[in-house]
C-alpha cells in the first residue's frame, strides 16, 4: 500500500530535487549513517548529531530555534549541520525524518514512539502522526470507498457517540452536511437513542464512533441496526472491535494516546476523507450544497461577512 510522504506535497518537492538527498531510506541506515559521519564533524555539529540520534522520533516537530537552545548551538550551526550530512537545510532533514518514522509505521511496528517528558507537545505531535500513518497504511481503499458511497447515497445520515466520540459524532454529522449529505447526531438529550431509531428510515445509514471503552449504549444502537435492517459504519480501534463485529461497514483507526484518553486526530482525519471523497465524486452535488450553506450564512445577522 503507498505509503504518505511528505515529499510528495508539491511545496516540498520544489524545495529539493530526489537526487540531492542523501541515500540510505530505512531508520537503521540513517543511523548507521549519521553514526560514521559524526566522526567526521565539528565538536558543536556533533553534539546535534547526538542528539537527533537520540530523540529520531521528535527532532520533526521541533523549529531550529528550538534544537539551538536544546543543544546549547547557534541556529547557523544547526542549518550547517544539516548541510555538511547531505541536505539543503534543516527543514529537508526533517522531511526525511518523518519519511523514515513513516516507514517504521508500514513495517507493521507496534514499537511506540520515543516519549520525550521534557517536551510534551512533541511528544504528543508524534504519537498523532503515527496514529494517522498507521491508519492510513492498513486501509482498504476499496472498502472505504464504498462506505464513503454508502453515506452520500442514503437518505439520512445518523451519527452517535458517547464521550469523546459524541464530539467526534457531532463533527461527522457537520462535515458530512458540508458537502451535501443531510446528517444529525443521535441526541441523548431528551429520549434514548435506541428509541430514536424507530423513526430511521430503510434507506438511512448509522454511522457510530466506538472507542475503549466501548460504550454500552453505542452498541446496543448497532445491535438494533442489524435487527431493524438499517445499515451501520462503525469507527472503532480494530476491525474485531465489539462494535466493528456488529457494524456493516467498519473503518479502524488508531487511538493511542499519552493519557488513559483516546487520541482523535486519526478519526478527524478519516472524517475529513470520507466527506472530501464525496465532494470529488460528487462534485455538483457539493457545490450545490456549499452554494445553499452560504446563501444561509450571508442571511444570518450573527455571520460576519469575510475581511476585504
Amino acid at each position: 500500500m503507498r505509503k504518505i510522504s511528505l515529499k510528495a506535497c508539491g511545496t516540498l518537492e520544489s524545495w529539493f530535487a530526489e537526487d540531492q538527498m542523501p541515500a540510505g531510506k530505512t531508520e537503521s541506515e540513517f543511523r548507521k549513517r549519521l553514526v560514521q559521519q559524526s566522526g567526521e564533524l565539528p565538536p558543536q555539529q556533533r553534539a546535534i548529531a547526538e542528539y537527533v540520534l537520540e530523540h529520531l522520533t521528535a527532532v520533526p516537530f521541533f523549529s531550529v530555534p528550538e534544537i539551538a537552545r536544546r543543544v546549547g548551538v547557534s541556529e547557523a550551526t544547526v542549518v550547517r549541520f544539516a548541510q555538511r550530512i547531505g541536505y539543503p537545510g534543516f527543514s529537508e532533514l526533517k522531511v526525511e525524518l518523518v519519511d523514515l518514522l513513516q516507514s517504521r509505521l508500514g513495517s507493521g511496528s507496534e514499537e511506540p514512539p520515543e516519549v520525550v517528558a521534557e517536551d510534551i507537545p512533541a511528544t504528543v505531535a508524534t504519537l498523532e502522526v503515527t496514529n494517522i500513518g498507521r491508519t492510513v497504511e492498513t486501509m482498504d481503499r476499496e472498502h472505504f470507498a464504498a462506505v464513503a458511497e454508502a453515506l452520500f447515497s442514503s437518505e439520512r445520515v445518523h451519527t452517535f457517540g458517547m464521550g469523546v466520540s459524541a464530539l467526534l459524532a457531532e463533527l461527522a454529522s457537520y462535515t458530512l452536511l458540508q458537502v451535501g449529505v443531510p446528517a444529525a447526531r443521535l441526541s441523548t438529550a431528551f429520549s434514548s437513542p435506541r428509541e430514536q431509531l424507530v423513526g430511521i428510515g430503510a434507506d438511512d445509514v448509522i454511522l457510530v464512533i466506538s472507542l475503549p471503552p466501548y460504550s454500552r449504549q453505542s452498541l446496543s444502537i448497532l445491535e438494533d441496526a442489524r435487527e431493524l435492517g438499517i445499515a451501520s459504519v462503525a469507527v472503532s480501534d480494530r476491525m474485531t472491535s465489539p462494535a466493528a463485529v456488529l457494524a456493516r461497514w467498519a473503518l479502524p483507526v488508531k487511538s493511542d494516546n499519552m493519557m488513559f484518553t483516546n487520541a482523535v486526530a486519526a478519526v478527524t482525519v478519516l472524517i475529513n476523507a470520507l466527506a472530501t471523497h464525496i465532494a470529488t465524486t460528487h462534485r455538483e452535488e457539493a457545490l450545490a450544497a456549499l452554494a445553499r450553506i452560504n446563501k444561509v450564512l450571508s442571511e444570518d445577522a450573527d455571520v460576519l461577512p469575510p475581511r476585504r
